[in-house]
């Protein structure tokens, strides 16, 4: 499996009606990427963290173009701003 966190900061708490775009649009829409699964995890109160997990690294890869117009459309939708990413092999999980 290969990993991507993305973080991500909101210029306003996090409402219902945003966590709903989120369920609605955006985690289907990463879904479709080829994703094994995708989580937004609120870290602190106007910041958030967005783990996505690969089955391996060429199919995230092949979506990382793809995945970089669904950040824009975010930042174009929601009152978020796009921080930074990391990636890399995930060696253990439970």
């Amino acid at each position: 499996m290969f990993c991507v966190i993305s973080q991500w900061t909101a210029a306003e708490d996090l409402s219902d009606e945003l966590e709903e775009t989120v369920r609605s649009a955006f985690v289907p829409g990463i879904m479709a990427l080829g994703a094994v699964s995708v989580h937004f995890v609120e870290t602190a109160e106007r910041s958030m963290q967005v783990v996505t997990v690969y089955p391996d690294e060429e199919t995230a890869n092949v979506a990382r173009e793809k995945q970089e117009a669904i950040r824009a459309q975010a930042v174009n939708q929601m009152p978020v701003q796009y921080v930074g990413e990391v990636r890399g092999r995930v060696f253990a999980s439970g």
